[in-house]
């Protein structure tokens, strides 16, 4: 399931506050639930993307890993079928 996170959802960075784009919740039968936060570009080389875009993609994998809960942060992914196919993986 694929849920466009709302504007007031943000993560506060030293560059500024950033707001993902996609909350993903991906259920395999017999396996638990996976939570992904996805940042969806035009690219999904992050070397390609605009400084303060890699700045605070960066941070926000950051903050993330911080959290310690069972949330991946994946950016910048530009094809739906790829990004499906890492979450996958995760699983593995």
């Amino acid at each position: 399931m694929y849920v466009k996170l709302p504007s007031w959802f943000k993560i506060e960075t030293p560059i500024g506050s950033y707001n993902p784009d996609w909350a993903v919740v991906i259920n395999e039968i017999d396996e638990e639930r996976l939570y992904f936060v996805v940042e969806t570009k035009g690219k999904s080389d992050i070397s390609l993307l605009r400084e303060e875009e890699q700045s605070k993609i960066k941070c926000a994998k950051k903050h993330f890993e911080a959290l310690g809960e069972k949330v991946e942060f994946m950016a910048p992914e530009s094809n739906p079928d790829e990004f499906i196919e890492k979450a996958r993986d995760v699983f593995a």
